[in-house]
């Protein structure tokens, strides 16, 4: 059985904002996380396939999204604590796209 995941309550409104492609990704990469959770522990460098080191957690993007999270062994929790919005401007640059 895989670990729990946990989003952070004042998340939830914004996690629930997110157009349902977006946020179907992102739970989905989330069950991911969880299921490796039981395998690996929080310190193993193959978390970098699936996310990166962020302080004392993980960070991993997703649809657009960046995720801050902790993995928590002994209550076997994925805790997300950070959802933004990724979103790259070029200033003063048009893209034509043929």
């Amino acid at each position: 059985m895989s670990f729990s995941i946990h989003i952070d309550r004042p998340l939830t409104p914004l996690f629930e904002e997110l157009p349902l492609p977006i946020r179907a990704s992102l739970q989905e990469h989330l069950e991911r996380i969880a299921e490796i959770a039981e395998y690996l522990p929080p310190q193993d460098p193959r978390w970098s396939l699936m996310a990166q080191p962020d302080g004392d957690g993980l960070r991993t993007y997703v649809a657009g999204c960046c995720v801050r999270l902790h993995v928590l062994p002994g209550s076997r929790k994925v805790v997300v604590e950070q959802i933004g919005r990724v979103r790259v401007s070029f200033a003063g640059a048009s893209l034509h796209l043929e």
